[in-house]
């Protein structure tokens, strides 16, 4: 079974288990992006870049209330898709720290209107999926319970 073939198995036991977000896992340049997009050419899911997410509606909102917005507008703009499942890519656009987005939150609130399946950009320890960036600005721990995590093998 191809990595491809894979993924859609997982996504489809999410779905059966109502843990509607699966998070996609591996080594920077082990293909994540790549499956990504390769499952949603075979199943016509909707691909969405991040950074579409980031309107100009979305700056105009003062920094500090960002965060509480953000999951209506997003929902909005996926819901905009017609589509039940929707892939995430290039998830560390919404971890800027001056957007005040809460990620784990984020995931969980489209989850209940979608299937969402996500590349996560760091790694895993401890049991949680962290992310940090080089200049050490951002530090991101979230917890995976009751997300479904796949691992994509380089």
């Amino acid at each position: 079974m191809n990595q491809v073939e894979e993924l859609l198995k997982v996504v489809e036991a999410a779905q059966a288990d109502k843990g509607n977000v699966v998070i996609v896992t591996g080594k920077p340049g082990s293909g994540k992006s790549k499956v990504l997009r390769e499952a949603a050419e075979v199943k016509k899911w909707t691909y969405v870049d991040c950074r579409m997410l980031i309107s100009e509606e979305f700056l105009a909102i003062p920094a500090a209330d960002r965060g509480l917005y953000a999951p209506d507008m997003f929902a909005e703009i996926l819901a905009s898709y017609n589509a039940d499942v929707i892939i995430l890519d290039r998830l560390q656009t919404l971890f800027v720290p001056v957007f005040h987005i809460n990620t784990d939150s984020l995931m969980r609130k489209l989850s209940k209107k979608f299937t969402i399946i996500t590349a996560w950009p760091g790694y895993i320890e401890n049991g949680n999926l962290c992310y940090d960036k080089f200049d050490g600005t951002e530090a991101i721990r979230i917890s995976p319970d009751g997300f479904k995590i796949w691992n994509v093998e380089d």
